[in-house]
């Protein structure tokens, strides 16, 4: 047990920090309000107009009032928290109250949200001051917001999110706090269950188009993706795209447009003898849904009554392991993928040492667009490089790295997230200077006009540079990167465009390399096997001025190919570079200059040293040589 509460602790990352809002302490504030018998007033969310609507004037009939003046006796929990607590009110923030009720399903998640939420309750023993606090995650940071609990009602009742309990209030003052965090309730009028899932959880967000999948491996493709990611604790809702004209409208098959469905089982179940001679295969692609509004269920095959549960005792309907509730669907992956259009998922990333899942190292850095030359556009090379450049290295053979870029919401600011996503390119071997050209661009996108983008890159052993942007050049603000692998990839932000002049106490000193070489270890072939055996794990060391530098091995190949690049900056481009390789290549740099094209390969031989002079060893060394004295340039 104690093991188990561990492991969801990491998990979760319950151990982040986190940072008061607006600089107001929950705990400096309640007590202070305590001493001085007085309830609490909020001056940063007033209960006036201004914080209900920013752009016109708010109707005369609202009233603002205490949970105590609404009701005898209010509770924070009514019996637990359940979906049926969210009732949407006048507010069009269905995507918030759908994001709630996905949350209900798992009650350790509220831990974060709700920190000590058994304190917040009305009872005696925990002296009400008229004060509660909530924690949300914001484009990198976990804040505590602070609120009074003043909600705005019509007629004596509650105008926006309520529980179906009268007396239960914890779903409005959610509500509340979030509308704090952006501006104003009406700030939260429309908006992405993704989004708001992020922000109660400080997990990753992930949009998904059905229609994208199309061919009989994508859906293969795609249904190991929401299967692991359920797994590992995913919160997954599926919908049918839906215009303003048909927006709740109800299909023959019982789905209704428009409504967010909780995913709630993704499933590939084996079957036993009896099943496999019902439904001649030997397993089954199952998906379990539900409709949080309630109301309508699925009817197509799989659900309640039919005949496909016609065909299935009892126990047998145990070994499938899909029973459920009410306005549960459950249904056959083919039938969720025909129907529904769009997911959207929040990943909870398992971080965990304690863990018989996949387990992700997480690198995160906070970072800006900004003028004058960090928020270049994407598509023109030389600008889209004019943005933040991040280094970071592969170690295994072969990696999986989720990558998620999430903008800073602008929704308190009445304006449209940008275009964003970010490129992959593969790196010099020992760079630590921002890219100003590029090696091979690895991935691209997706440059969605959305809160966050994410993306799933496999990669092999090396080191890579990511330049996060947004699609239109000149927007400036705040992101957050995080990646994800099987080990740390050492996320390093470039700062500098060339080596910098050392400094001498108050003096800066002159710069002491003057130019450089870059060198790409293209390939070899024809090595002598190490070892006495029959074959090698080649890798090159290369040289110069007293430092050296190491490439990626191959293993178990006499002809390796790399196409690794290392830049050298030199502060005597004149003297002569080697390369170690089973054997020795002399790079000769008498006329460093000859070295201008650097497209052009050129192959090396390879010699060792003999009693009486170099010995030809077997193998030849292909490169690609560039010099040039505008270090800036490479």
């Amino acid at each position: 047990m104690l093991c188990d509460m561990i492991l969801d602790t990491l998990r979760m990352g319950l151990f982040e920090s986190d940072h008061p809002f607006k600089g107001q302490v929950f705990k400096d504030i309640k007590n202070k309000c305590v001493k001085a018998g007085s309830l609490f007033k909020d001056p940063e969310f007033p209960p006036t107009g201004s914080s209900i609507y920013n752009s016109k004037p708010c109707p005369a009939d609202i009233v603002w009032k205490r949970p105590g003046e609404i009701v005898s006796n209010p509770k924070f929990f009514e019996d637990g928290v359940s979906s049926d607590d969210l009732s949407q009110g006048s507010l069009g923030n269905c995507w918030f109250v759908a994001a709630c009720a996905c949350l209900t399903e798992n009650s350790k998640l509220w831990k974060k949200i709700i920190p000590d939420s058994e304190d917040q309750e009305w009872s005696e023993k925990n002296k009400y001051a008229g004060i509660f606090h909530f924690k949300f995650w914001r484009c990198g940071t976990w804040v505590h917001v602070v609120i009074d609990d003043y909600l705005p009602t019509r007629d004596g009742s509650l105008i926006f999110v309520h529980s179906k309990t009268r007396n239960e209030f914890w779903s409005a003052l959610l509500e509340k706090a979030y509308a704090k965090l952006f501006g104003s309730y009406e700030s939260l009028d429309g908006g992405y269950e993704k989004d708001a899932l992020v922000d109660m959880t400080g997990g990753v967000g992930e949009d998904i188009h059905l229609t994208d999948y199309t061919t009989p491996e994508q859906m293969k493709d795609l249904f190991k993706i929401l299967r692991q990611s359920k797994e590992n604790h995913a919160l997954m809702s599926a919908s049918i795209d839906a215009t303003a004209n048909d927006m709740e409208a109800e299909l023959s098959c019982g789905l209704v447009k428009g409504h967010a469905y909780s995913v709630t089982a993704v499933k590939k179940i084996k079957l036993g003898t009896g099943l496999f001679s019902i439904f001649s295969r030997d397993h089954l692609q199952m998906v379990r849904c539900r409709n949080p509004w309630g109301g309508t269920e699925w009817k197509g095959a799989w659900s309640d009554g039919s005949a496909e549960w016609k065909k299935v005792s009892d126990s047998q309907k145990k070994e499938l392991g899909l029973g459920g509730f009410n306005s549960i669907c459950r249904m056959s992956y083919e039938d969720f993928c025909q129907y529904f259009t769009s997911m959207n998922i929040c990943h909870i990333i398992n971080r965990s040492f304690f863990s018989i899942q996949k387990t992700w190292q997480e690198d995160k850095v906070q970072g800006q667009w900004r003028q004058p030359d960090r928020c270049g556009e994407i598509g023109i090379h030389s600008i889209s490089l004019q943005n933040p450049q991040y280094i970071f290295d592969i170690t295994k053979e072969e990696d999986e790295v989720m990558i998620s870029l999430e903008q800073k919401d602008k929704r308190g600011d009445k304006e449209e997230n940008y275009a964003i996503g970010f490129s992959v390119y593969k790196s010099d071997v020992n760079r630590k200077y921002r890219m100003h050209d590029t090696l091979d661009m690895l991935s691209s996108g997706p440059f969605n006009i959305s809160r966050s983008v994410l993306n799933r890159v496999t990669l092999s052993r090396g080191r890579y540079c990511i330049v996060p942007s947004t699609y239109e050049p000149g927007q400036c603000g705040e992101y957050v990167l995080r990646m994800y692998a099987s080990n740390h990839l050492n996320l390093t932000e470039l700062l500098h465009d060339e080596p910098m002049p050392g400094k001498c106490c108050c003096f800066t000193r002159k710069r002491s390399q003057i130019a450089a070489t870059q060198i790409t270890l293209v390939k070899a072939e024809g090595l002598e096997p190490q070892d006495a055996g029959i074959s090698a794990d080649p890798y090159c060391i290369v040289k110069y001025e007293g430092g050296s530098i190491e490439n990626n091995y191959k293993e178990d190949t006499l002809n390796p190919e790399w196409n690794d690049r290392v830049t050298l900056y030199r502060k005597d481009p004149h003297k002569d570079v080697t390369i170690e390789l089973m054997g020795i290549c002399t790079l000769s740099m008498d006329k460093p200059h000859k070295y201008t094209d650097g497209n052009a390969i050129e192959g090396y031989k390879l010699f060792t040293k003999g009693k009486e002079g170099p010995v030809k060893k077997p193998g030849r060394l292909w490169l690609k040589v560039y010099h040039t004295d505008n270090m800036a340039s490479v």
